[in-house]
């Protein structure tokens, strides 16, 4: 069998490597759902398909039901409320489409477009880890990846995997050099999930660096292959500010998307504005107390910049590298950190790889240690994130 599974084509290998974490997940996944009380979306012990649809589930199936609102929702403090705005269109509306396909109803509907797409991720990121890495490395990277703490999201009603397939396919083009493919893949990300602006920094400090190391070169013909990359820069960053534009021509109202992203945060900031950096202070400062809230920051952003400059992380491409630190300086730029944070961080899937490849020779007990801890962990996540119990403020 083992002989059987080595000869087969590396597509199946990669397709039953992946079924196996889905499977793991699953089999986790329906021992939380068998602890999970009465709550706002279901009964008490819910089948899978219920299970999987709730928290921010609940928005992408209001969007599948009825679109957006042209009138934003507006509180007594006078400030924009929580709405549709906050989720943007790409994934409703594939799963709208295989559901009139299918006479599928949201649920399961939106769990097929969803593992679907993480076996789609799964084999494109593969092919993106070969790039650089031979396969055993390749394949051990996949599985910290599925069985990553919040890996359920692979098959909830969440736009994780269809996005993630879009970056995957985006950085495979860009790394292999067929840039127009990789504009059409970042532009259909920009309005499925956020990170478009991250992609743009990204292939702007490849073009970068790869100038600074040949500045001394003056040869013209270096800079077709320049101007095509900023192109796509370009590009992509504008393509990061497609849903904040299409929100503003949909409602009238500039700051139509902002205003309902700064809504889920009002609670912990009791502002109405954005500034860079400041998120993950006042977040620290709420959780932590003033000062050891900002030292606890401080030491973070020293550990994801000494991360960078591992030889583990520097051992991967230069364009998965970038954008993994890429996403990093957006993530701590304008993100909000609360529970959910392990879930926003699956896009620096980089990282993984750099695990991945720093362990992939080990010792088999120490890599059966490190299944056993992801396991773990990703069953610390269920119960802590995704099974709940009001008043319940970790959200996955």
């Amino acid at each position: 069998m083992a002989n059987r599974l080595a000869t087969a084509p590396w597509w199946l290998q990669v397709g039953l490597i992946w079924l196996a974490t889905r499977i793991a997940s699953t089999m986790l996944f329906l021992l939380v759902a068998g602890t999970q009380g009465e709550n706002y979306w279901t009964a008490a012990s819910p089948s899978y398909f219920e299970y999987l649809n709730i928290w921010d589930s609940e928005w992408y199936q209001r969007i599948f039901d009825h679109g957006y609102p042209t009138i934003l929702p507006i509180g007594e403090d006078g400030f924009v409320k929580e709405n549709e705005w906050a989720f943007m269109a790409g994934y409703p509306m594939l799963v709208k489409l295989v559901s009139s396909l299918t006479g599928l109803g949201w649920p399961i509907a939106s769990s097929l477009v969803s593992t679907a797409a993480s076996f789609g991720f799964a084999l494109v990121a593969y092919r993106l880890i070969r790039l650089r890495f031979d396969a055993g490395i390749a394949s051990w990277s996949l599985v910290l990846i599925g069985l990553s703490p919040a890996a359920i999201i692979f098959q909830a009603g969440y736009a994780e995997s269809l996005g993630l397939v879009l970056l995957a396919l985006a950085l495979y083009w860009w790394s292999t050099k067929r840039l127009l493919l990789a504009g059409v893949a970042i532009v259909a990300m920009s309005v499925t999930r956020p990170g478009a602006v991250a992609f743009s920094l990204a292939v702007g400090i490849v073009v970068a660096l790869e100038w600074w190391r040949n500045r001394a070169v003056v040869d013209p013909a270096l800079w077709p292959a320049r101007i095509k990359q900023l192109t796509l820069a370009a590009v992509s960053g504008v393509a990061g500010f497609a849903w904040f534009g299409i929100a503003w021509l949909a409602t009238g109202r500039f700051d139509a998307y902002l205003a309902t992203e700064l809504a889920w945060r009002r609670g912990y900031t009791g502002t109405d504005s954005l500034r860079l950096f400041e998120s993950w202070f006042v977040s620290a400062d709420f959780w932590l107390g003033q000062g050891t809230g900002a030292l606890v920051v401080w030491l973070l952003f020293a550990f994801a910049v000494w991360m960078m400059f591992t030889p583990a992380v520097r051992s991967l491409s230069i364009e998965l590298r970038a954008f993994s630190g890429a996403y990093l300086l957006y993530l701590a730029l304008v993100f909000f950190p609360q529970s959910s944070t392990i879930r926003i961080l699956l896009p620096a899937f980089g990282l993984l790889v750099a695990l991945g490849a720093k362990t992939a020779n080990a010792r088999p007990a120490a890599r059966y240690a490190l299944i056993a801890i992801a396991m773990i962990l990703q069953l610390g996540w269920l119960l802590t994130c995704w099974r709940y119990s009001p008043p319940d403020y970790s959200p996955p």
